[in-house]
């Protein structure tokens, strides 16, 4: 491969970075070079294969179509060897990102199968929401009960409709894919040491997840999607119907307590990360615990209403935390 093509790769990666990272770019400014670049890679990468599954101007079967081709060119790119005219045939966003990636892999020795996770992680949902579809359309047929009816049941009753995890465990695999195994990228590049970060980078991934989850359940349920496991939804009495009409009662209030600690005990690994980390890594990770641990705060603060306002940190505060990463980054030079 070219240092022109690659360059120009790195450069892109960069640019769609800046444009759309926010103020986590500015905590990558002040890493050193190789690993500024890498990080760019990464979130690159992450940006565009989340983007192939929320594409809404294409149907899910498109979209999971577009995926598989996003899976096979990096199954290309990361080949000891290929071959620049094998890019002929990879989309736009394989030709300016995938080169990058591959060359982050191999420099950083990141294993495979962490970004082939990510990418399953994404097909994940839309698998479910095409199973949705399916189900929907034969609970709409004449005689059998409609898509509303089917939604007012508990979890046990339709879980195949709108729930996507009957138990924590499965809710956890999840989690693995679309965060942890991120987390497990990103330490490779900063460097760690001891195996016992393996496992915290993971829970850190799971601690972000289900922030995520508890911040957006009254979107997602909107949507058609239900992340909070079945089993915990039934030991608090709250049913699908409940989400759906935006119920902030006792009972939710209650599960989402539930979950908050549950994602409290996955925060407390993976500040035991950071002892793990190079130096030049320490920074980021600290602002992404305050950046994602400010969030579920602001959850607990509002008592769990999260259904009348999208939740999120002030600007300034956001803001503050990428300068003060970026400030310690500097003095470590």
């Amino acid at each position: 491969m070219s240092h022109t093509l690659l360059d120009d790769c790195y450069d892109h990666c960069i640019r769609l970075t800046k444009r759309t990272a926010g103020n986590f770019y500015y905590s990558f400014c002040g890493l050193p070079t190789p690993q500024f670049r890498a990080m760019c890679a990464l979130y690159a990468f992450m940006r565009v294969t989340d983007d192939l599954g929320d594409d809404a101007t294409r149907t899910p079967t498109l979209r999971l179509a577009d995926l598989e081709d996003w899976k096979q060119a990096l199954a290309a790119a990361l080949r000891a060897e290929w071959s620049i005219a094998e890019m002929s045939d990879w989309s736009e966003q394989a030709r300016t990102v995938l080169p990058a990636m591959s060359d982050v892999t191999e420099r950083f020795a990141i294993p495979n199968e962490h970004l082939f996770a990510v990418v399953r992680g994404v097909q994940s949902d839309l698998e479910f929401e095409i199973d949705g579809l399916q189900v929907s359309r034969a609970a709409s047929a004449p005689g059998l009960p409609t898509i509303e009816n089917l939604r007012g049941l508990t979890p046990s009753g339709s879980p195949e409709l709108v729930v996507r995890f009957q138990t924590f465990d499965q809710l956890a695999d999840y989690c693995y894919l679309v965060a942890g195994a991120v987390g497990l990228c990103c330490i490779h590049i900063w460097g760690f040491h001891g195996s016992e970060a393996v496992q915290r980078a993971i829970d850190c991934g799971t601690a972000f997840q289900l922030t995520n989850i508890l911040r957006d359940v009254g979107e997602d349920a909107a949507g058609g999607r239900v992340y909070l496991p079945a089993e915990d939804m039934q030991r608090f009495g709250v049913t699908i119907e409940d989400l759906i009409g935006q119920r902030c009662d006792d009972r939710f209030r209650a599960l989402m307590a539930f979950e908050a600690e549950r994602a409290k005990s996955f925060y407390a690994s993976a500040e035991q990360l950071l002892p793990s980390l190079k130096p030049h890594g320490r920074p980021i990770m600290k602002a992404m615990l305050q950046l994602y641990g400010g969030l579920l705060g602001e959850i607990e603060r509002r008592k769990f209403d999260i259904f009348r306002e999208h939740v999120s940190l002030p600007r300034w505060r956001k803001l503050w935390i990428a300068a003060d990463a970026l400030i310690h980054q500097k003095l470590l030079k």
